[in-house]
């Protein structure tokens, strides 16, 4: 599956997913067998499952490489994440993801705080330093509140965001972490 391909796959998924809540299991099912079949057209092997606001689909390429993608509600570790959850939040229901191939792996949890942007944006600011050494550091900061922290290493051909949003009550908070595979 070239990666055009991949791309319209996981968007079909994600808008599955959102409707899986109110879909019943007769409809999640046919539209899984949709997406498998769909995906079998360039001799993908593909397995997907919808439920309740999560999406998984397990695919392996004619040339036998497996590529997973869970999306909405992967349970998303912090170890598997490479930075710590700000504290007093764990990942909001139906806001993470996975996706592990032989390219490599990228996650994205989406979290949200009471506390004010600028703390939040502080604490994620200075995890991210301290990880900075040889690697490249951004920090695009408004005045408006919001923050979109990365860190970069091109060694490793990994890398941090953080996008820090202010919310009507509190604060918003995506990470995107993601990792070159073994090669």
């Amino acid at each position: 599956m070239n990666s055009g391909e991949t791309l319209v796959a996981c968007a079909l998924l994600v808008a599955l997913a959102g409707c899986g809540k109110v879909q019943e299991q007769a409809s999640e099912k046919m539209a899984e067998k949709a997406i498998e079949s769909s995906l079998a057209k360039d001799g993908t092997k593909a397995k997907v499952e919808l439920s309740g606001g999560t999406a998984s689909i397990t695919s392996t390429d004619a040339g036998g490489k497996t590529t997973t993608m869970e999306m909405g509600g992967a349970k998303v570790t912090e170890a598997e994440l490479g930075l710590p959850f700000y504290p007093g939040t764990q990942p909001l229901e139906s806001q993470s993801t996975r996706l592990s191939s032989p390219d490599g792996n990228m996650y994205t949890v989406g979290l949200h705080s009471d506390d004010a942007s600028d703390k939040v944006a502080g604490f994620y600011r200075d995890k991210l330093k301290a990880q900075a050494q040889g690697k490249q550091f951004m920090d695009m900061s408004g005045g408006d509140g919001n923050a979109v922290l990365s860190l970069a290493d091109e060694k490793s051909e990994g890398s941090f965001q953080v996008h820090v949003s202010k919310a009507d009550k509190g604060t918003d908070i995506q990470i995107v972490a993601s990792r070159r595979g073994a090669k």
